[in-house]
C-alpha cells in the first residue's frame, strides 16, 4: 500500500512537473515564433497597410461594375485625388428629424424637453424644461455643423461625404410613414428622395 502512494505521489509530482514546464516554455515565445500576443483578428500596423495595398491591387472597381448580388463587401474606387474603400457590410444609423430657423423657421429636435430623472425622489429637483439652441441642444455631443437642418441640401452632401469618408457602405434612414413624426418631430418623408440622391452620389446603398 505505502509503494502504491509513492508511485502515485511521484506522477503527481512529475505531471506537475510537466505543466509548469510547458507554461514556462510557452511564455518564452514571441510573435515572431508564429504566435501573437494580439488578439484573434487583430495584425500588426505594417502588415495591414501591406495587405491593404495588395487588396487595392486586386479589387479596383467603379462603381458601374457593382454586383447586386453575390459578395461585395469590399470595393475599392479609384478617383481622381485619392483611392478610398468602402465597405457594404458596415452600416450607419441616419436621422432626418433636425431643424433650424434658417430653413425651417424654428428649431426641430434640437429643443426637446429635458429627459425626467428616473428616481422619483430625485425628479422634483432635476433639471426640467426644454433645450435652448443654438448653445443647448438635445445631444451628449455638439455637431460640428452647429444645430443644422436635415432639409439644408449642403449639410446633407457634407454627412453623406463624411460617411463615405469612414467607409460605411449602408444607410439605415430612419423613416415614418407619410404624416407621421415622433412626438418632437415634424414629418420627414418628402426628404426621403433627397438623402437617397446624395447618398448614390457618394456611392452608399
Amino acid at each position: 500500500m505505502p509503494r502504491m502512494r509513492r508511485k502515485a505521489f511521484v506522477a503527481l509530482f512529475l505531471f506537475t512537473l510537466f505543466i509548469f514546464g510547458t507554461m514556462m516554455g510557452l511564455r518564452t515565445l514571441k510573435p515572431s515564433d508564429g504566435f501573437s500576443d494580439l488578439a484573434p483578428g487583430m495584425d500588426f500596423i505594417g502588415e495591414r497597410t501591406e495587405r491593404k495595398r495588395l487588396d487595392e491591387k486586386d479589387a479596383l472597381a467603379s462603381p458601374a461594375q457593382f454586383r447586386s448580388g453575390g459578395s461585395d463587401t469590399k470595393v475599392v474606387f479609384t478617383k481622381s485625388d485619392r483611392d478610398s474603400s468602402i465597405f457594404y457590410d458596415v452600416h450607419i444609423f441616419y436621422y432626418l428629424w433636425y431643424g433650424s430657423p434658417s430653413m425651417d423657421n424654428k428649431y426641430i429636435h434640437w429643443d426637446h424637453p429635458l429627459v425626467p430623472h428616473w428616481d422619483p425622489k430625485n425628479a422634483a429637483s432635476h433639471a426640467q424644461g426644454r433645450h435652448t439652441p443654438p448653445e443647448d441642444i438635445a445631444s451628449s455631443f455638439y455637431p460640428e455643423l452647429g444645430p443644422y437642418s436635415s432639409r439644408d441640401p449642403k449639410v446633407l452632401e457634407s454627412h453623406m461625404a463624411q460617411i463615405e469618408a469612414a467607409a460605411s457602405g449602408v444607410l439605415v434612414l430612419s423613416w415614418y410613414p407619410p404624416g407621421v413624426a415622433d412626438d418632437h418631430g415634424e414629418p420627414t418623408e418628402d426628404l426621403v428622395p433627397a438623402v437617397m440622391d446624395a447618398a448614390q452620389r457618394h456611392s452608399i446603398k
